[in-house]
């Protein structure tokens, strides 16, 4: 059953990134338009706004992960191995605080050049009257009404419920998944045991 709970742990981390998660190098792309990128600035410091864009962050991410590990402590192999080994269940809720403290600290810290990222990538996709346009409906009654629950539906019960019975799907092929690994993965003097 210590296979179980790796499981979970290895499951918790590919849910959580770290700040030290590897990137793969990207590839070179070329840089928009400067009419386009100013054009796309602007509609980002209108969809989020810089005196708020770490509250809409957490807002975003802190209702994910809280769904994702519900959806993992409910989960029957969870559950099992938590059962079998309760002095972890202390360190994993530790375990999980931390990471989920790490990710927020990551996500802000990293919110200039996420920012930057998007106004590029928006660059790219959007020219400057279409810019214009979708920073005009968001101008608007129903734009505004739009951004403001747009940041609560990762929280709705619905959203929540799917999350959850993901994270169960996941969870059920977790077990054999660990020990296939872990069976590899033996030095041949573990093997011979």
């Amino acid at each position: 059953m210590m296979h179980a709970f790796l499981g979970a742990v290895l499951l918790a981390g590919a849910i959580m990134p770290p700040a030290a998660h590897a990137q793969a190098p990207a590839a070179a792309v070329a840089a928009p338009d400067p009419a386009r990128l100013a054009a796309a600035r602007e509609l980002i410091d209108v969809l989020m706004p810089p005196e708020s864009r770490a509250q809409m962050i957490e807002a975003m991410i802190a209702p994910m992960l809280g769904n994702l590990q519900q959806g993992m402590a409910q989960s029957p192999m969870f559950s099992s191995a938590m059962a079998e080994h309760p002095e972890m269940q202390t360190r994993f809720a530790t375990f999980l605080e931390r990471q989920q403290v790490r990710t927020m600290t990551l996500m802000r810290d990293g919110l200039p050049s996420m920012v930057d990222a998007m106004a590029r990538a928006y660059a790219r996709r959007f020219d400057v009257a279409q810019c214009r346009d979708i920073k005009a409906f968001f101008a608007t009654p129903s734009g505004r009404a739009y951004m403001q629950q747009s940041l609560t539906i990762m929280a709705d019960p619905d959203v929540a419920a799917w999350q959850r019975s993901m994270m169960e799907s996941s969870m059920a092929h977790m077990q054999a998944d660990v020990a296939e690994f872990a069976k590899q993965a033996a030095t041949p003097a573990q093997k011979k045991k």
